[in-house]
């Protein structure tokens, strides 16, 4: 069986923020994800933003730290899931 990867980057937030930065880790890698499960808080000035999985699987790899600052498609972390396709 395959694996798909699916990449979770910073979308555009649309809060005029001029200061963005990753707040806190709510999953550690190598656990199991739901899509939509809530992985990273982000601090946009003082509005606190969750930023869901893309898809259901395995969170294999974060690639921020903590109070890093982030910028608008960024790549945060990677899930990685089974291809479903049918042979």
């Amino acid at each position: 069986m395959t694996k798909r990867q699916h990449l979770l980057v910073l979308p555009e937030l649309g809060l005029g923020a001029r200061t963005v930065s990753a707040s806190l880790w709510l999953v550690e890698p190598g656990a199991d994800v739901n899509a939509g499960d809530r992985l990273l808080e982000v601090l946009a000035g003082s509005v606190t933003i969750d930023l869901p999985s893309p898809a259901s699987g395995v969170l294999v790899e974060t690639y921020v730290d903590e109070d890093e600052p982030l910028a608008v498609g960024q790549r945060l972390a990677m899930i990685e899931s089974d291809d479903e396709e049918e042979v």
